[in-house]
Order: structure tokens, then sequence, then C-alpha cells
């Protein structure tokens, strides 16, 4: 029969040894995650800075054309 204790040992070393396995599959899902955020922000910026130079030309169209 098991006492508590032993029980509660069993489970502090399930507890670990699920610990160690979940980290070392996710390593490689957070390095992808890294990636996918810098993607992310770059095509951002340079949504961002196509739209600023769209903006501009047609403020100088529209003040060319007067309108």
């Amino acid at each position: 029969m098991l006492t508590k204790s032993d029980v509660n040992q069993i489970r502090g070393v399930v507890r670990e040894e699920v610990e160690n396995v979940v980290t070392n599959r996710l390593k490689p899902v957070k390095k992808d995650l890294r990636h996918l955020k810098k993607t992310v922000d770059i095509i951002a910026k340079n949504y961002d800075e196509g739209d600023v130079k769209l903006n501009r030309r047609v403020k100088r169209i529209e003040h060319h054309l007067s309108l």
C-alpha cells in the first residue's frame, strides 16, 4: 500500500518529467514563433512605409490639381 507521501513523491517525479518533455517540445515552437513575429513586424513596417509614401503622392497630386 502506498502512503500519501509516496504518492506525492511519485506525482513530483512525474510532473518534472512531463515538464522536461513539454519544455523540449516547445523550444522549436517558440523559435518559430519568434521568427513569425519578426516577419510580421517587417511586413507591417513595409506596409506602413508604402502607405505613407502613397499618401504623400496623393496629396501632391491633389494639390497640383487643386482638389
